[in-house]
């Protein structure tokens, strides 16, 4: 999807050629009727505002007609990209006033998206809060109800309504993202249960210090279930 960066940046383009032609169309009109750039310009907004294009310079003034509609389309997707950015947050709130005891997933990866399958079959409310728009609209496809934003901003709980949630579930990647989700949540919500991802043995008591109610090991539970497994095999 593009971004209001690229959208700003197709944006100037367009506006750079579209005056680059009107200001070539005023020097043709001056030097063919003997005008002045301020009559040469009042002439040509005239025949674009009458839509007449039977001149001597007509195709100029056709071709700059449609760098003018380009504009316009260009101006409004940005404007459509930036309001998203901006008061999509607000958005989102207002939709979901009435959002509570709900389990908020944050990130949609292979463990996120288990956990908020287990949960909504149990028939929980989920939210899965996740930035990449790749696996949110899979994510939104499969039906569940996704925050596209990044969990690193402590406003993307308050969108969430984490002061209403029913439990938190910091499933990132790394370790130092799902501290900053922890720190995030309980900043707005100081009894919320936070069950938190950790890949390093020795960050679980840094999570317990920094507000995780639970700190899971993925690779040790799944060693531990496989040998686990292999012991009863041999009973």
């Amino acid at each position: 999807m593009e971004t209001s960066k690229e959208a700003f940046q197709r944006l100037i383009i367009a506006l750079f050629v579209m005056i680059l032609i009107f200001l070539l169309l005023v020097e043709i009109v001056s030097n063919q009727d003997r005008l002045s750039a301020q009559s040469s310009t009042n002439d040509i907004i005239f025949h674009l505002e009458t839509f007449n294009f039977q001149t001597d310079y007509g195709f100029l003034l056709l071709f700059f007609s449609f760098f003018v509609g380009a504009f316009a389309v260009y101006l409004f997707e940005f404007l459509v990209l930036v309001t998203r950015k901006e008061f999509g947050g607000v958005i989102f709130m207002a939709q979901n006033l009435t959002l509570k005891n709900h389990a908020i997933v944050v990130g949609g990866g292979r463990i996120g998206s288990r956990i908020a399958s287990l949960l909504r079959d149990s028939g929980e409310r989920v939210l899965v809060i996740e930035k990449d728009e790749t696996v949110a609209e899979e994510l939104k496809r499969n039906g569940f109800k996704v925050l596209k934003e990044n969990a690193l901003e402590e406003k993307t709980f308050k969108m969430a309504n984490v002061r209403k949630a029913k439990t938190v579930f910091a499933c990132l990647g790394q370790d130092v993202d799902n501290i900053i989700v922890i720190l995030n949540a309980r900043s707005l919500n100081p009894d919320v249960p936070i069950i938190s991802r950790c890949n390093s043995l020795k960050n679980v008591g840094k999570f317990r210090q920094l507000g995780a109610n639970e700190v899971v090991l993925p690779e040790i539970v799944g060693a531990d279930r496989m040998v686990y497994l292999a012991k009863k095999q041999e009973k």
